[in-house]
Order: C-alpha cells, then structure tokens, then sequence
C-alpha cells in the first residue's frame, strides 16, 4: 500500500514540474476552456418549486404530473384589491381597466376571473339566464345597488371573488399548465382522418410551465398593477406563482450577500495567515473560478440550482480554500528553507496531492 501511495505522490511530483515547465501553454489553455465553460453561466436555472425537492421519477411527482395533464396547474395568482368602496361606479370602471388589461397583456394566462366577467346564473320568468355580472355594465347608482344585492348574495362569489363583508375584491388569474415550448404538439392530429392516435412520447414532449415563463408572467402582472395601484385603489398581490418568484429572488440576493461576506472573511484570513498578497490572491482565483465553472457545467447539464443545492457556492468556497491553503503552506515553507519555486510546487504537490484530490 506504502508503495502505491509513493508511486502516486512521485506522479503528482512529475505533473507539477511538467506543469511548472509549461505553465504559460498550461495557462492559456486553461484560460480559453475556462472561457468556455463561463459562455455558459447565463443559461443557469434556479428552480424554487416544491417539485424541485423530489427525484424525476418520484412516485409522488409522477402522479402530481398526471393530475396536472388531467386538471391544468393548480397554481394562481390573487389581486386582491381593497377600495372605500367595491360597489362604486368609479371603482368598478378601473376595475374594468385592470382586468382587461391583465388578461391583454400577461403571458401564460389561462383563465381570468373578476367581478367583470364572474359568471351570473339566475331565473327570469320561465328563462334561464347565463351571462358575466357585469356584462351590462352599471349606468347608475340604482344599476349597483341591483348588483351589489346579486353579487353578495351569491355564496359562489363569496370569499373568491369578494370577501363576505364585501370589502375586498379579487382578480383571480389561473396559469398555464404547459410552457409554451410544448406549443407545437398538434392536439388535433389524432382526429385527423388517417392519423394514427397521438403517441405517448409526443405527449410527453410537452413541458410544464418553466421557472423562467413563470417569472415573466408575474413580471407582466406587476408592471401592470403598479400602473393602476394607489390610495384609492390599494393592491395587494399573493398566490404560489409569485411566492415562488419573490423566494427566488430571495434566494440570489441572499447568495450574493453570504458569498461576498464570505470572500472578504476568507481574505482576511488568508492575509493573517500568509501575510503575503500572493496567498490571497492565488487561493481565491483558483476557487471562484472553479465555483464558475461548476456553475457553469450545472447550466450545459440542464441542472437547476435548487433549494437543497443553494448551499453548493459556500461548500465549494470553504473545501476549495482549505485545499489551497495546504498546498500554499508547504509551497511557502518550502520556499523558506531555501527551495526554488519549481521544487517547492513539486515537493508541496507530492506531498498533499493526493490529500486535495
């Protein structure tokens, strides 16, 4: 055993001065694949879903799939809106404005549902009647006092649409099941004379919503609400799909903060320690590059950072400095005893080359 590990350590010895003796070769190449590999780093996804947590082909997430093929999304997005007054004329028409301009311009939408556009179901006589609530739009205060009485009287508007002291008011915005990748399956091929049944890999083609579509709708329903939101028209905005983006959000700042918090503790340390700028510097380009670039292979890969993951960037900065700082400190003890640069990278290499590896 003795003699594998001495025939290792002479292997790490003879890489490091191989290194040594074309290092300006060995650092361009590693410049350009490093390059490479950060051309990458945009394409990375941050996934804050429940579903990130479980395996592709967990039990539980396969049958929450297939609920979602047979019911759509069971995700929404709440305006909830808390005027002086619901039943008001001026009210109801910037209600009106929002609501169209919502289902206009947000991505992704499925279904928008409003006191504008609530389904009004009653009896007249020997008619039934079926039309929006507000499809005759009120004229005069005796046309919102019929509404009123209609709307708070109906237990399916109640705490949906409308908070049982009549208070609130919501919008109600259902998403999209499938992104729109998915688009160009033909969900009418099957029915088409001649064709076969649609196949179950086309079907499986389809992708739900992303985490990026998700993001860009509720984009879209923030730009659009901040344009009508005020003193007199007070919004609120809830719902999974924009806690689901304001964690993500969440998430990155918090990443960002702890691993500038991180690398200025580490740097300290390290100038303690070292007492040498070239022990700072060295240590930390060599792990924030490898954090990058770990990174980056995640974002060619297709892999999302995900809630149990947000933890890699610390974890690779803590491991990728301790290693540094054990070959660091035989190089510069090395360096002190009289080694030249070539003996003491070979020495410190062979000697905690295959403790770091």
């Amino acid at each position: 055993m003795e003699k594998i590990r001495d025939r290792i350590e002479a292997r790490f010895e003879q890489w490091a001065r191989w290194v040594f003796e074309n290092r300006y070769k060995t650092f361009v190449f590693m410049m350009v694949a490093i390059g490479i590999l950060l051309s990458n780093l945009p394409q990375i996804t941050i996934d804050t879903s429940t579903e990130g947590f479980l395996r592709d082909d967990d039990p539980a997430l396969l049958a929450y799939n297939d609920f979602r093929d047979q019911f759509g999304r069971d995700e929404m997005v709440i305006v909830a809106i808390k005027p002086d007054d619901v039943f008001d004329i001026g009210f109801l028409k910037k209600l009106k404005a929002l609501h169209n301009e919502l289902e206009e311009k947000v991505p992704h939408l499925d279904d928008i549902t409003s006191l504008i556009n609530a389904r009004n179901t009653r009896g007249e006589g020997d008619e039934l009647i079926v039309e929006d609530l507000l499809e005759n739009f009120p004229a005069n205060d005796d046309d919102v006092a019929k509404i009123k009485k209609r709307t708070l009287s109906n237990p399916m508007y109640k705490n949906l649409l409308i908070s049982e002291d009549g208070k609130f008011t919501t919008i109600v915005i259902k998403t999209d099941a499938y992104s729109s990748e998915g688009e160009n399956v033909d969900m009418l091929a099957g029915f088409n004379e001649g064709a076969g049944p649609i196949s179950q890999e086309g079907e499986s083609e389809r992708k739900f919503l992303t985490d990026a579509e998700n993001t860009e709708m509720v984009t879209a329903v923030r730009d659009v609400i901040a344009r009508y939101d005020g003193d007199d028209f007070p919004i609120i905005l809830a719902g999974s799909p924009v806690f689901t983006n304001d964690l993500k959000k969440s998430m990155m700042k918090d990443m960002r903060k702890f691993m500038v918090m991180a690398i200025i503790a580490i740097s300290l340390l390290l100038f303690a320690m070292f007492r040498r700028v070239s022990g700072v510097v060295m240590p930390l380009f060599v792990v924030i590059v490898s954090l990058l670039s770990t990174v980056s292979v995640m974002a060619i890969a297709g892999t999302a950072i995900k809630l149990p993951t947000q933890i890699l960037p610390s974890f690779l900065l803590a491991v990728g400095v301790g290693d540094s700082v054990h070959i660091l400190a035989i190089f510069y003890y090395r360096l002190q005893k009289g080694d030249g640069k070539e003996d003491a990278i070979a020495y410190a290499m062979g000697h905690s080359g295959l403790a770091v590896l």
